[in-house]
């Protein structure tokens, strides 16, 4: 059976994408606002994430326990999350029970009451999570990594921001905010799963009322800093290092060479770093590669934990392989393997409903376009190996990386 891909734009402005999949019983539904930290000034920092939480808080309808309990009782899951770029309010339901998760989404996402009691204590509540992320030295390394890339740059700000622009945030600055990004233009409500097209749109178009109108300002464009290596140091045992560089955007035709070239890479027990690292020179149990894809930029890196006396060893080691495979590329043996990997986890993944319904939107968002699951899996399969080449050579080729190394000591 095929998925259907449907795509409407209400007269409200509200775009509407979704994937039929009538074999199921699930359908995941999200709202996304194309706004996050990257849309942030260094004193509203971690306003998109604080707005995001003070939907669940309470509103004209429910408040915060009959919020929670409203699709929990149908078994069904609602939640929200921030990133650089979007916020995003989903649930997944039964098919049956579409309206009343349509029907709690447009009251959080419309309807906040942003008290300013609740506004105290949900502060309380991101400052654990921040402090949580001190803790984690994986999520710590990541965070401080993209914000040496992007230095004094929005995109290099962490969501959850800091302390200090927390406590420095009103509920005033919160409604200014909000009018300002959450407008039907800056909207996307995607579905998949067994959904109607035409009965969902007819469900927003009654219940999507009360977004604003208007356009936001376009984002900064990205500026990397000059600081190529920093140290930063942590109560910690292990040592742990990221390296990398800025990458390329959602839509840059490099995409699709380089998630070849890291999947070789970094990708799995079978990556040439893991192979190496690990299982022959015994540096790090934990290493990989990544990439991160935006509206006009991207970013690709390393990451590795180690001991402490075996840090810079494992540091040369990551930028030794990276020179070996920029000189030399992919051996030609090992590129219908990787191929093969990407396509089996494309389709492993895309049998779940909300990675599909996450992947529409962001198609949306980006391209304003849809590419059927097939049609990517052959762009995979049709990557030759000079582009792949030309993608190493672009993005890791030439100045030097940025490396960001977290040490034991202190706290910095």
């Amino acid at each position: 059976m095929s998925v259907r891909y449907r795509k409407t734009r209400l007269d409200s402005g509200l775009r509407v994408v979704t994937e039929s999949m009538p074999w199921i019983r699930s359908v995941s539904i999200g709202v996304w606002i194309n706004t996050g930290s990257r849309h942030e000034t260094a004193r509203t920092g971690g306003i998109s994430h604080l707005l995001e939480h003070m939907a669940f808080k309470g509103t004209s309808r429910r408040n915060s326990y009959e919020i929670a309990v409203s699709l929990e009782s149908l078994g069904g899951h609602l939640n929200a999350f921030t990133e650089k770029e979007f916020t995003c309010f989903c649930a997944l339901v039964l098919d049956e029970h579409l309206e009343q998760a349509v029907d709690v989404l447009s009251d959080i996402v419309q309807h906040p009451l942003i008290r300013a009691s609740d506004l105290k204590s949900e502060k309380g509540i991101i400052q654990e999570e921040i402090r949580n992320v001190q803790d984690t030295p994986e999520d710590l390394i990541h965070e401080r990594f993209v914000e040496t890339v992007y230095p004094r740059h929005p995109l290099g700000a962490p969501i959850l921001g800091s302390p200090s622009s927390l406590r420095g945030l009103t509920r005033e600055d919160l409604i200014r905010y909000r009018k300002s990004r959450y407008v039907f233009d800056n909207c996307i409500i995607s579905a998949a799963g067994n959904v109607d097209h035409r009965r969902l749109c007819r469900l927003i178009d009654s219940r999507f009322r009360d977004l604003g109108d208007g356009r936001p300002a376009k984002a900064l464009p990205p500026a990397a800093g000059k600081v190529r290596t920093r140290t930063v140091r942590a109560p910690i045992s292990q040592g742990h290092v990221c390296t990398g560089a800025p990458g390329v955007s959602y839509t840059d035709d490099r995409k699709f060479p380089l998630l070849i070239l890291d999947t070789y890479f970094g990708g799995g027990m079978s990556s040439r770093l893991f192979q190496k690292l690990r299982e022959e020179q015994g540096l790090s149990y934990s290493v990989y590669s990544f990439l991160d894809f935006w509206s006009d930029s991207g970013l690709w890196g390393v990451y590795a934990s180690t001991a402490p006396e075996t840090l810079e060893r494992a540091q040369e080691a990551i930028r030794a392989e990276t020179r070996l495979l920029v000189r030399e590329g992919m051996p030609a043996a090992a590129l219908e393997r990787v191929k093969s990997q990407i396509i089996g986890n494309l389709l492993l993944t895309y049998e779940d409903c909300g990675h599909r319904m996450s992947r529409l939107a962001k198609m949306e968002a980006y391209t304003e376009s849809y590419t059927p699951i097939e049609r990517v899996m052959r762009c995979f399969r049709s990557v030759p190996m000079r582009d792949i080449r030309a993608a190493a050579e672009s993005v890791l080729d030439g100045t030097e990386p940025y490396t960001l190394l977290l040490k034991p000591g202190k706290k910095d």
